[in-house]
């Protein structure tokens, strides 16, 4: 079972707003936390911003980066290494992409350089406080961008965009020109093809975007999305439903983040109504990642399921499912419960984040935590059942969805 402390610590791998848990200093969680203040969550803690972008990460990493063998024998030779190329860097751009080849030579989860929005707009994710969106990210990189975590009942899919939807332009502007697409937010040591590039599209109050799209090589499609306040929660709640295959009725629910409060309440509404009377149960852990404040009481909830039902339940995960749905899939796993789809991304280790300049912050590991870091940083936890995710051209197609429905199928048939 978790323990609280260790719940409380775990939010660490999203924000640090207390002094105390910039020091590494366990955060004890109350039960039934109040509504988070995304304006606290926002806050930076930590400063470093008199020099160059390049110079400022460099710094931060030296002081705080978790490693204190890592930081002190081979940081500094690591970021000499770089030092030349950044001093001749003539844009922010150069910097940037100069500092994320820096850091995915840093062997950890948790790091990477995130605009201030991007920062913000993560933070908001998770505590579910509503802002402008289209409903949807952009995966890949260059004029490879194609649409994911298209959210449940938001903009983009009731605009009728698919996964998989290849990105062409942006109101007449090539994707990989437009000033829509905010940084990238995904790691930069576990490689693109295990974590690849997630960038958000930024939306203000009422914008309309035109979208271009191939849905399969060779099919354009034209896509209207207008920007609204949905949020991630809100997805998860729409996302609860009851699909019948065959004689099996199976429920499903999709939660993208572990919001730090929330899910566990949703998933109890959903198994007591809309789910109360079905064959067999399906967890949706793909999407990012997010708090494990209450993560021991999400592993409870199912436990109780299983007990009083006996009614099987599969998970999915793919590689993208990380952090807290890390831990969740593992706890899963050992619990017996099927995996249908990918390995997990193993980027298990809290996280910090600082102000560097230049419209930066510095995601970065400062702190181990206690069991779940050992076990399971750069150590993804494998599927029962393997199954690649749907990539670009997919049209909407979800072959992990599919594997998941069937395998619960199948074991909702043996306990009959």
């Amino acid at each position: 079972m978790l323990t609280k402390r260790i719940a409380g610590t775990f939010i660490l791998m999203l924000a640090l707003t207390r002094t105390g848990a910039a020091q590494g200093q366990s955060v004890q969680t109350p039960p039934g936390p109040p509504q988070p203040n995304l304006q606290a969550i926002s806050q930076l803690q930590i400063h470093e911003t008199s020099g160059t972008l390049f110079e400022n990460v460099a710094k931060v990493l030296a002081d705080r980066f978790v490693d204190v063998d890592f930081r002190t024998k081979q940081l500094p030779a690591l970021v000499e290494r770089y030092r030349a190329r950044a001093a001749e860097a003539t844009s922010l751009r150069d910097q940037r992409q100069i500092v994320h080849e820096l850091l995915s030579n840093i062997p950890a989860s948790h790091l990477g350089l995130l605009s201030r929005q991007a920062h913000r707009t993560m933070m908001a994710d998770l505590a579910q406080a509503p802002y402008p969106s289209f409903g949807f990210q952009a995966i890949g990189s260059g004029s490879n961008l194609y649409a994911g975590m298209i959210l449940e009942g938001g903009p983009a899919a009731r605009a009728g965009l698919l996964i998989g939807d290849r990105l062409v332009t942006i109101d007449g502007t090539p994707i990989e020109e437009s000033t829509r697409l905010d940084w990238r937010t995904d790691d930069a040591f576990i490689g693109d093809e295990r974590d690849p590039a997630v960038r958000y599209v930024t939306a203000a109050a009422g914008d309309r975007i035109a979208l271009r799209v191939e849905r399969r090589q060779g099919e354009f499609v034209n896509v209207t999305v207008t920007a609204e306040e949905y949020t991630a929660f809100d997805a998860a709640e729409a996302s609860v439903r009851v699909i019948r295959t065959g004689d099996v009725s199976i429920g499903y629910v999709h939660f993208w983040y572990v919001h730090m409060v929330g899910v566990p309440d949703l998933i109890k509404r959903a198994l007591d109504g809309r789910l109360k009377n079905v064959n067999a149960l399906v967890i949706d852990l793909r999407g990012r990642g997010g708090s494990a404040t209450e993560i021991s009481r999400i592993v409870e909830l199912v436990d109780e399921y299983r007990k009083k039902t006996g009614r099987p339940v599969v998970a999915l995960a793919d590689r993208q499912s990380r952090s807290a749905k890390d831990v969740l899939a593992y706890e899963f796993k050992q619990r017996g419960i099927r995996i249908v789809g990918e390995a997990t991304a193993g980027a298990v280790i809290p996280a910090a984040f600082a102000d560097v300049g230049y419209d930066s912050v510095l995601m970065f590991p400062s702190s181990r935590l206690l069991k779940y870091s050992d076990l399971l940083e750069l150590k993804p936890t494998p599927p029962d059942v393997l199954v690649e995710r749907a990539g670009m051209f997919a049209a909407g197609q979800d072959p992990i969805l599919e594997a998941g429905l069937d395998e619960a199928r199948r074991l909702a048939e043996i306990k009959k």
